[in-house]
């Protein structure tokens, strides 16, 4: 196997993984605030035997499973790129465990761009747009944005923005870009 013109494995930003665990947080903890106020309150007390009925304790270790799992999916996941003679393939692991492959003969044009995540894709992650098509993104506002000759568009984001253009001119070989 010949090696790629161009590798990339991003992660998730610390800063988004800590908004992601924060809301989770005030969310669930709001629930169980909740719980608490209305169990006390309908026993006309509320005393430490809140704490020993059962169905508050499931909600509890249901919020704690839940809090562990976000912060276990959000440590896990990576968007990986790689770029060689053949194509461009993409996956986001644990959400796409297999490269999706975007062939060099299928792509009409390219450019490094700017976006904006969530007013153009709505968040992270794997989106799809009927307007600007099909995106990767994990971190960053920068990416390659790919013209595809049946009409589609796909933006992969980059943290390594000269290294991905000067793999796709070596692989496009100078095909003009829009």
């Amino acid at each position: 196997m010949e090696k790629p013109l161009f590798l990339e494995e991003q992660q998730v930003g610390q800063r988004r993984m800590l908004k992601t665990i924060l809301i989770t947080t005030l969310f669930g903890t709001g629930i169980l605030g909740f719980w608490f106020i209305r169990l006390g309150y309908s026993r006309k007390r509320v005393t430490g035997e809140v704490f020993s009925d059962p169905a508050f304790m499931v909600v509890v270790l249901l919020f704690l499973a839940i809090l562990t799992m976000v912060i276990v999916i959000n440590s896990v996941s990576r968007l990986q790129t790689k770029i060689d003679k053949d194509g461009i393939y993409v996956r986001y692991f644990p959400y796409k465990k297999r490269w999706e492959k975007i062939s060099v003969s299928g792509i009409h044009s390219y450019r490094l761009r700017k976006y904006r995540p969530y007013r153009e894709y709505g968040g992270y992650g794997i989106k799809d747009r009927r307007r600007k098509g099909k995106a990767y993104i994990i971190s960053g506002r920068t990416g390659l944005q790919l013209h595809l000759k049946n009409g589609k568009k796909i933006l992969i984001g980059t943290q390594k923005k000269q290294a991905i253009i000067y793999a796709m001119d070596k692989v496009m070989k100078g095909k003009k870009t829009a």
